[in-house]
């Protein structure tokens, strides 16, 4: 079984292949430039488009948005193709990980494989069907205002961006941005989140199989190999988490001021329109950095209390009639299982439902404090 037959990155890794983010041959390398160099190009005609609108402040803040969401899936992709041996290695590893659970005899570590797959696969298939209509609702939108403006502003030095048929020109070479933009934004998020999903499912069959001392009569070395097979086990699911933590970790960091700093933004801009178009706007797109900020924090969050579960189930295992040797070896997992598995916000802060809050409390306070000193 290949990767892209995977569900929980499949469809993610099956777009990043054809578009030779990922796994490109000789004739397909050329792919990933025609893919982003357009998209980079209309981001710092995005920034010239900013520097023109600074003294109109919601105007400003909405193409600061736009420019940011861009740059931010432009950074994203840029990411994975500076890093693509270390993405390949791990997905590699994440399909060895996937087949040894495959084909073993663990009846209910298959089933619960079946069920991460399947929540992946919709996961992917609702944050790219979400995004292209949340681009395709940008794309209309300037088709409902008076003055002339496209639905990503730009601008180039010396050149009237509203005049025909430089507008035209501009509208129409916009219109494959849902299809392009879905394709670089949400494939990241799909694949942080399917990864989360399959770490969280290994310690969920780990916890299964914890669970299992006890129940049946078993002899003293049966139940010693059952022990150290569950240490291996773990610290191969530690591995994992940790290589993980090791590509995403900067992103997040990143992500995390961006996605504050838009939020407080958007908030602002929300108290000082009055155009109906705009309040809605505005508001679906701060739902969609909820959205997005939301699914990394809480399939993060996830692998935190899966991982607390573990403990728990190495506690729980009856050690009281078993051998020192059992017991001192149970101990030292126990042990283990306390250091926290997790992943980090630019290795400082856990990616946790906790830290989520504080960023959302922070981006408040700071569209609090701004709406108070331009009040006065």
């Amino acid at each position: 079984m290949a990767i892209e037959d995977i569900g929980l990155v499949g469809i993610n890794v099956r777009m990043w292949r054809h578009l030779a983010v990922l796994y490109p041959s000789p004739g397909t390398n050329w792919r990933k430039f025609a893919f982003v160099l357009p998209v980079t190009a209309m981001n710092l005609m995005q920034f010239v488009y900013l520097l023109r609108m600074w003294g109109d402040l919601p105007a400003f803040i909405l193409n600061m948005f736009f420019f940011s969401a861009i740059f931010n899936a432009l950074m994203r992709t840029w990411l994975v193709i500076i890093k693509r041996d270390q993405f390949e290695e791990f997905l590699n590893k994440l399909c060895a990980l996937f087949h040894s659970i495959l084909e073993s005899s663990d009846e209910w570590g298959r089933d619960i494989l079946r069920r991460a797959e399947s929540e992946a696969r919709s996961l992917a298939i609702l944050n790219l069907s979400a995004s292209f209509l949340d681009i395709v609702g940008a794309l209309i939108s300037p088709l409902f205002r008076d003055e002339r403006v496209h639905p990503f502003g730009v601008a180039l030095p010396g050149l009237n961006m509203t005049r025909t048929p430089v507008y035209e020109i501009v509208y129409f070479a916009q219109l494959p941005t849902p299809l392009l933009l879905s394709m670089m934004y949400m494939p990241f998020v799909s694949l942080f989140a399917g990864l989360a999903i399959f770490g969280k499912a290994m310690l969920q069959i780990l916890v299964h199989r914890l669970e299992q001392f006890g129940r049946e009569e078993q002899s003293e070395e049966v139940c010693y190999q059952m022990l150290t097979s569950c240490i291996r086990y773990h610290m191969q699911v530690m591995g994992y988490v940790w290589e993980l933590n090791k590509l995403v970790t900067n992103i997040v960091a990143a992500e995390a001021i961006i996605f504050g700093s838009i939020i407080c933004s958007l908030l602002f801009c929300l108290n000082i329109i009055t155009s109906p178009t705009q309040v809605i706007s505005i508001v679906m797109y701060i739902l969609t950095m909820l959205y997005v900020l939301f699914t990394y924090y809480n399939r993060a969050n996830e692998i935190c209390l899966e991982n607390n579960r573990v403990a728990e189930a190495v506690y729980n295992v009856p050690w009281y009639s078993a051998s020192i040797r059992f017991r001192k070896t149970l101990l030292i997992f126990l042990i283990q299982t306390q250091h926290p598995l997790e992943i980090r916000v630019g290795n400082v802060y856990p990616m946790t439902l906790a830290m989520f809050q504080s960023l959302l409390n922070a981006s408040y306070s700071y569209f609090t404090m701004l709406r108070g000193v331009t009040s006065k």
